[in-house]
């Protein structure tokens, strides 16, 4: 019977603890996110300037170079440019985005990155690169928000996690 109990207290706790380091991850996650894509704008941004490489050309010689939601948003967007579909690019860009909302990209971050999709390719290279700089202070101040937000919420989904294992195995004692 005892041991009975002790397994079911190390199955609680490990259950709870879990979670709290599973939603203490999603906001690293966030972190890691806004990082890539801010990466990535930066480089679009050199290449439509200076390189003047085309907008298909620049998301397949990217798409390889990115891990993880910042990859797979690239690959949705390389898939989408070359099926030759004749979807416009906006569209294209809005698929690739629902992938970076599903895993927690910040709303107004998603917001900007949206309207991005319907400037790029259709207007000239300085227009697109005022619109890039505009995007990148953007991500640069939410990754700043989610950073200060990964350091108070981390330790606390952690501890929460653990605590609330804790409590749960002392009223059931």
């Amino acid at each position: 019977m005892v041991f009975v109990k002790a397994v079911a207290a190390g199955l609680i706790l490990f259950s709870t603890g879990a979670m709290g380091l599973t939603l203490a991850k999603s906001f690293s996650q966030r972190v890691h996110n806004l990082r890539g894509l801010i990466t990535f704008i930066q480089v679009l941004e050199s290449e439509i300037q200076f390189a003047r490489t085309t907008l298909p050309n620049v998301i397949r010689a990217q798409a390889n170079q990115f891990s993880g939601d910042i990859g797979a948003f690239l690959h949705i967007l390389n898939i989408g440019l070359t099926e030759g579909s004749g979807e416009r690019f906006g569209a294209i860009w809005e698929k690739g985005l629902r992938s970076l909302a599903a895993n927690g990209l910040p709303k107004s971050a998603l917001e900007d990155l949206l309207s991005l999709g319907d400037l790029l390719g259709t207007s000239d290279v300085t227009e697109q690169v005022k619109h890039l700089k505009v995007l990148l202070h953007r991500l640069e101040q939410a990754l700043q928000v989610a950073q200060e937000e990964r350091e108070k919420q981390t330790r606390l989904w952690q501890y929460l996690g653990f605590s609330a294992g804790l409590l749960i195995i002392l009223l059931l004692l």
